[in-house]
């Protein structure tokens, strides 16, 4: 087929006016078909006849796409991104029937490296999804399920970008298009990487299933479900992947748990499961996994219902709770050390085990041991708190604390974490000890007046979080009070024992003990990157 001959069949054609006759002429555009195999000019005009004149030869249509796809995998890029510009004429005037595979195959090609063709690439797949969104969408999440990891990496990356941008509308047939396809990919066997996750858990919020409980109860679910919180199997510890996915999927659901939507199983499976290798846990890339674990789980007990082992759940949170609450370090001559807590730490799990002691207050109560060393740890802590309470005040008040910076930001989120230390401290050295205290994790405090709410549930509006506002500003106002173990034993002080503070769980308390003021350790790390499948883990 020369070039000369494709001129002369594209005249024949484009002179027809009568649509029947174009029948007496499926030879002439055989020989289009054949076109591509031809010179680079023949081919890039057979590119364009077989776009133009496709509709009217609807018994060649396979014959036409393949054609088409041949021309698509061209060495020449030229080549290449006429057929590509060309496609999309395939599914004008209406003609859908192959719009999901032509946006398959265009989804596939993304994989290219040359940045022109990707531009060119998707302006044709943005002229798919204006023509059937829904389509389009199975076209694309083609690739996100089937190929390989750089594909399905850009394909989430343009749907989700030209859904933020609005470049594309979505209704409800759309919508739900989306939402099994995201449950699909959930349950798939490729790998995910962190962004993959987070751009799939991204789409979603471009449908209305957000908006309500029930669709807030079936994301929850999607993402436990992709966890694999088996109760009756234990927690692989040592596993990188097994810790990195359980860490995101907390992350991601946290969102969606509320006073509608529970987070009891999350919740549970972290203190029953993994507290109880918290320290064999691996670590992860610039990532502080203990931290970040203990965080989650403080956030997911906000929310939490009815335990199914209570007891359980207290007590493992107990024992992590004391790792960081030290006894009174003594020297040899009987001089007290000064100790480091790390407060944030003790923040998270004081607050779980304070949310989780309400559903077994006999917890404490029914081991007088316990309770007595646990007072110790508390009446020892409780200086700490107080000496860098002490100190954050005088700053913030100071003219070096009235500035915005960063510095001034994070010493007020660490005033707020110490005031909520202090309101636990009281509740917990209560004889016996209550759980009535109303504490706001410090740093959800600010977060909570920006959220933006996900729906209008009740017990969850907008209105009962101002009312939580207004009463955390009017409290912050308030002198802070001395705390009832403050005034007790002020000048205790022991002599003998080791040089050393100790970090462990329940022993017997010693009878040499004394309460110096602790140094806050700022938090540091960051979230893991990645998140995996067990199947297949990419780095």
């Amino acid at each position: 087929m020369d070039l000369g001959r494709m001129y002369e069949i594209g005249e024949t054609l484009a002179g027809i006016k009568d649509a029947t006759k174009y029948t007496e002429h499926v030879s002439e555009y055989l020989e289009i078909l054949d076109g591509v195999k031809g010179d680079d000019q023949t081919k890039k005009l057979a590119s364009q006849f077989i776009s133009r004149f496709y509709p009217h030869f609807a018994e060649q249509s396979d014959q036409s796409i393949d054609a088409m796809l041949d021309l698509c995998e061209d060495l020449n890029v030229d080549i290449r991104k006429q057929a590509i510009k060309d496609l999309p004429n395939l599914c004008r005037d209406n003609n859908k029937t192959n719009l999901a595979k032509i946006a398959d195959v265009l989804t596939q090609l993304l994989s290219s490296e040359d940045a022109s063709e990707i531009h060119i690439i998707q302006n044709s797949l943005m002229i798919l999804c204006k023509r059937d969104t829904q389509g389009a969408i199975m076209g694309i999440f083609s690739q996100v399920h089937n190929g390989d990891d750089s594909v399905r990496e850009r394909a989430l990356r343009f749907l989700h970008t030209k859904l933020k941008t609005g470049s594309i509308t979505v209704n409800k047939d759309s919508q739900a298009q989306i939402v099994a396809e995201v449950k699909k990919a959930f349950a798939s066997e490729s790998g995910l990487t962190a962004d993959d996750f987070q751009r799939l858990m991204g789409l979603l919020s471009y449908t209305q299933l957000p908006k309500t409980v029930a669709g807030q109860l079936e994301i929850v679910n999607m993402i436990m479900g992709m966890a694999e919180l088996d109760k009756t199997a234990d927690f692989n510890y040592g596993s990188v992947e097994m810790t990195d996915r359980l860490l995101q999927c907390a992350q991601q659901c946290i969102p969606y748990f509320s006073a509608a939507v529970k987070s009891t199983p999350f919740c549970e499976y972290i203190c029953l499961k993994v507290l109880p290798h918290y320290h064999e846990l691996q670590e992860l890339p610039d990532t502080d996994v203990k931290k970040q674990l203990i965080k989650v789980l403080a956030e997911l007990t906000v929310n939490i219902g009815q335990l199914e082992d209570p007891t359980n759940c207290a007590k493992n949170v107990f024992e992590r709770l004391i790792d960081y609450m030290i006894l009174p370090p003594v020297e040899e001559d009987g001089s007290v050390t000064d100790a480091q807590f790390e407060f944030t730490k003790v923040e998270c799990l004081m607050y779980a085990f304070h949310t989780i002691g309400k559903q077994c207050d006999n917890f404490l109560k029914d081991d007088e041991e316990r309770l007595k060393d646990f007072r110790i740890r508390l009446q020892y802590l409780a200086r700490g708190v107080s000496g860098y309470l002490k100190k954050l005040k005088e700053f913030l008040n100071s003219p070096a604390g009235r500035q915005d910076n960063d510095d001034v930001k994070f010493k007020k989120l660490a005033l707020k974490t110490t005031e909520n230390l202090q309101a636990m401290i009281k509740d917990l050295f209560h004889s016996p000890p209550i759980y009535k205290a109303k504490v706001v994790l410090s740093w959800k405090e600010e977060a909570a007046a920006q959220k933006r709410r996900l729906i209008s549930a009740p017990a969850t509006g907008g209105d009962a979080a101002k009312k939580g506002d207004a009463t955390a500003a009017k409290k912050s106002k308030q002198p802070t009070r001395a705390l009832y173990m403050d005034s007790l034993n002020s000048k205790k002080t022991g002599g003998g024992g080791g040089g050393k503070a100790r970090v462990s769980a329940y022993v017997p308390p010693s009878k040499k003990s004394a309460r110096p003021t602790g140094l806050y350790q700022p938090p540091t790390g960051q979230y893991s990157s990645k998140i995996k499948n067990p199947i297949v883990w990419n780095d």
